[in-house]
């Protein structure tokens, strides 16, 4: 038996003593009547002294378990297999702030176990009562309990069955953890603050990382060695490494010439120990080709402030450069726009007189008048000059475009009879035409003309051994980047466009015939200086298309022309009203234009209509006269631009005096550029100039009768 026995141990020494005692008396009863001392005696007397003894002990045994569970820190609980409480020691009222006489003989769930929590967890806490085993037995668990005060606090609890005899008791002791909990809240709010902070500078420096690598300058580092560490993909790209080069045999006197690398070594990075130096540079890339680079050097430390690798971003300048030319030769046709749709809309003032007079007198001859053919002549060639003004204005990109929807392979289709006989005959003409595209909305006779003048450009640039011209059509995306290296109108959007493609087997252009291939009246030909590519481009641009050159000299030319696709499908039909007699016409018509020769054609004309015309010399003259004559007046031909006061103004304070007046206008500009600024407004009609007699006198009569 060991020195100190357990409380159990004892228990069950006695429980064995008590036992043989029991025997021992059974025997001693039968041996009554003996009078000598029998051996059962003395083992009987034997036992019964170790049954004192352990009796003893056991007692001491249970005033020093009683000792420590009144004394305990932890709250030590005992309940029967019904729950109710039979034990409560002094730190059980500490923590939960029962008195013993509170709480014995009640059930523990009442005292202990939180409302909410009851429900959920009584069926099973009386299960592992009645059986002794179960998760709750002999395992530390964490929980809630509820104080009499109604708050809750955290424990720590392990419950153990007790036998006493056949009855089973269950012991429960709990630990207050709320100071471990608070310091478990506090440990993991330090452990994810310092995991933020962690991920926060992982991230930045990922961050950083990703826009270095995708940033579009050139950004290195190099030990103080001249070995080079590190160089991003716009770097890579810039002096032709591929993506997967290694660095490690590279130093970055390879990339420079020896003079570069020698002020770079004695001057440069030097100075850059001190503050960042910004210089242009010279790179040499992986042909040895120079790079130019606007740079900026600097040094890189340690944490002790000692220098140990040296940086460079730079720039590269050819990119630059190569926009500036490309930005100059966007002004310069610009430029040149403006002043060819100036002359053009001046021009064609001069030549509604001419074309005028000539269809006024044509009328008043008779046919068989010998002047007939003088007149018939001066007027075919002033709708020759009206056909030059048009181009004029096509380049500027104020042409005068009539819009319907059109389907661009079927429209290269029924051209492909002229265009066959426009080309030399040692030519071979084919074409790849996508016959599902959706529609454009463009003027037909514009298209044309692009059409026309590409294929027989791309004839001229054959020699005699002839060649082959393709003309493909399809679909395609167009994207910012696709826009940026095009040749477009300001304001073209992104999105689904109809190309048109010609290519040739000629002789190609250099860079220098490229740039200039644009510019009014430049021609790599002897003869037939005109237009041609300039008006091509004006018509792209007025249609918000796009336009695209590739040609290599002795390789051959692409001329890639994209239209953005129309949003309907349905054909636009323009219903033309016929009209049979435009004489007997009656009313007054006030014509305003700073021109005399278009005042007096447009007075002739409408005259000879049957009307009566007063006229005024600028838009501040006109208000003048409508005000006398406003209750005579049937409607205003209004020129748009005038000195003291435009057509637009004029129109504004000719609706405030009379908000019913009927107004055409009347311009040398397209009817889209001129009535831009009236959409909305009731404008009754347009009249492009020069003024045709027909076309002049039927947009009167639809727009004062209708």
């Amino acid at each position: 038996m060991s020195s100190n026995p357990t409380n159990k141990q004892l228990q069950q020494e006695l429980c064995a003593a008590q036992e043989t005692i029991k025997a021992l008396t059974k025997r001693m009863r039968q041996l009554e009547g003996s009078h000598s001392q029998s051996p059962f005696q003395k083992q009987l007397q034997s036992y019964q002294q170790r049954i004192a003894e352990k009796s003893e002990a056991l007692e001491k045994a249970r005033a020093w378990s009683e000792l420590i569970v009144q004394n305990s820190m932890d709250a030590i609980v005992r309940v029967d297999q019904q729950g109710a409480i039979q034990s409560w020691n002094p730190m059980a009222k500490q923590i939960f702030g029962y008195n013993k006489s509170d709480v014995l003989g009640e059930l523990i769930e009442n005292i202990l176990i939180p409302k909410q929590l009851r429900n959920a967890h009584l069926n099973n806490f009386h299960r592992h009562l009645k059986r002794g085993r179960g998760a709750l037995i002999n395992r530390r668990i964490e929980g809630i309990a509820q104080c009499k005060d109604g708050s809750e606090v955290p424990v720590e609890f392990i419950g153990s069955v007790v036998k006493q005899g056949d009855i089973l008791a269950y012991v429960m002791v709990f630990r207050d953890i709320s100071e471990r909990k608070v310091a478990e809240k506090a440990l993991r709010a330090s452990h994810d603050k310092l995991e933020a902070l962690v991920e926060e500078r992982t991230s930045k420096i990922r961050d950083l990382a990703a826009i270095i690598e995708a940033s579009p300058n050139f950004v290195g580092m190099a030990d103080q060695d001249g070995q080079v560490l590190y160089i991003n993909h716009a770097g890579r790209k810039m002096l032709g490494l591929r993506k997967n080069t290694p660095l490690n045999t590279m130093k970055v006197e390879h990339f420079h010439s020896s003079e570069t690398y020698k002020t770079l070594t004695e001057e440069i990075f030097p100075q850059s120990l001190k503050q960042t130096v910004k210089t242009e540079c010279e790179f040499l890339d992986q042909n040895s080709k120079p790079v130019s680079m606007d740079c900026a050097f600097m040094a890189l430390s340690d944490k002790h402030g000692n220098p140990t690798h040296f940086a460079v971003v730079a720039r590269d300048l050819r990119k630059e450069i190569a926009l500036q030319q490309q930005v100059e030769h966007v002004d310069r046709l610009e430029s040149l726009g403006v002043l060819a749709g100036g002359i053009a809309h001046d021009f064609n003032n001069i030549l509604t007189a001419i074309i005028g007079n000539a269809d006024i007198a044509t009328r008043k001859l008779d046919t068989d008048s010998s002047a007939m053919g003088h007149l018939e002549s001066i007027k075919q060639s002033g709708l020759q000059a009206a056909n030059l003004c048009k181009q004029m204005l096509a380049y500027s990109g104020k042409g005068m475009f009539i819009i319907q929807p059109v389907d661009l392979s079927h429209l290269i289709t029924e051209m492909m009879p002229l265009l066959e006989t426009s080309i030399g005959k040692n030519i071979t003409l084919q074409c790849h035409l996508d016959e599902a595209l959706p529609i454009i909305n463009a003027d037909i006779t514009q298209i044309q003309q692009i059409i026309m003048n590409l294929v027989i450009n791309a004839s001229e640039a054959m020699d005699r051994s002839g060649g082959s011209i393709t003309i493909t059509t399809g679909l395609m995306q167009v994207d910012d980047a696709y826009l940026e290296s095009s040749l477009h109108k300001v304001g073209t959007a992104i999105g689904s466009f109809i190309f048109m493609e010609v290519s040739d087997s000629g002789c190609g252009m250099d860079i220098a015939t490229q740039k200039k291939i644009f510019d009014p009246f430049f021609t790599t030909k002897f003869t037939g200086r005109g237009l041609g590519m300039s008006a091509v481009l004006g018509i792209v641009n007025g249609h918000n298309g796009i336009l695209n050159l590739y040609s290599e000299p002795n390789n051959g030319t692409v001329f890639k022309i994209a239209f953005p696709t129309s949003s309907t499908t349905n054909a636009i039909e323009i219903e033309q009203k016929s009209i049979a007699n435009v004489k007997g016409c009656s009313g007054m018509v006030l014509v305003i234009d700073d021109e005399e020769s278009i005042r007096e054609i447009a007075r002739l004309l409408l005259e000879d209509m049957g009307y009566s015309v007063v006229t005024a010399v600028d838009g501040q003259h006109g208000l003048e006269v409508f005000q006398k004559h406003q209750h005579e007046l049937i409607g205003v031909i209004l020129d748009m631009t005038m000195p003291r006061m435009n057509g637009e103004n004029c129109f504004y304070a000719l609706r405030e005096i009379s908000p019913n007046v009927q107004v055409i206008l009347s311009s040398g500009y397209s009817e889209d550029e001129a009535t831009s600024c009236f959409q909305g407004k009731g404008l009754n009609g347009f009249i492009q100039k020069p003024y045709e007699v027909k076309q002049f006198q039927k947009i009167v009569v639809e727009s004062f009768h209708s």
